[in-house]
């Protein structure tokens, strides 16, 4: 379990990073709560990103880009929303792979 929390625990650095460079507060701050939670060994924060990418409002509902107000070049929009996708999978599939293990 170690590993796949310390993956986890990586995976939402680079995607609070990246957040973070574009000025995303509201996920940014939904990630760094859910970092701690995990950090401490709370399962909490395993459902809730589990739970993220339903309904509206959702972190699939994302998209960065200057329209949204975010601190972005125009040029730079389709690549930091592939890699936003990315992290995003990463992070979600991780946080399943930790569910299934913990299950047991």
């Amino acid at each position: 379990m170690n590993e796949l929390q310390d993956q986890l625990i990586a995976e939402l650095d680079e995607l609070i990073k990246l957040l973070t460079s574009c000025e995303e507060r509201t996920w940014v701050s939904f990630f760094k709560r859910v970092r701690h939670l995990i950090d401490h060994g709370d399962t909490r924060g395993i459902e809730a990103i589990r739970r993220m990418k339903g309904g509206m409002g959702s972190f699939n509902d994302l998209v960065i880009c200057q329209i949204n107000g975010h601190k972005i070049r125009k040029d730079q929009e389709d690549t930091v929303n592939i890699e936003l996708s990315r992290l995003g999978s990463l992070v979600y599939n991780t946080a399943n792979n930790l569910h299934i293990v913990l299950s047991k």
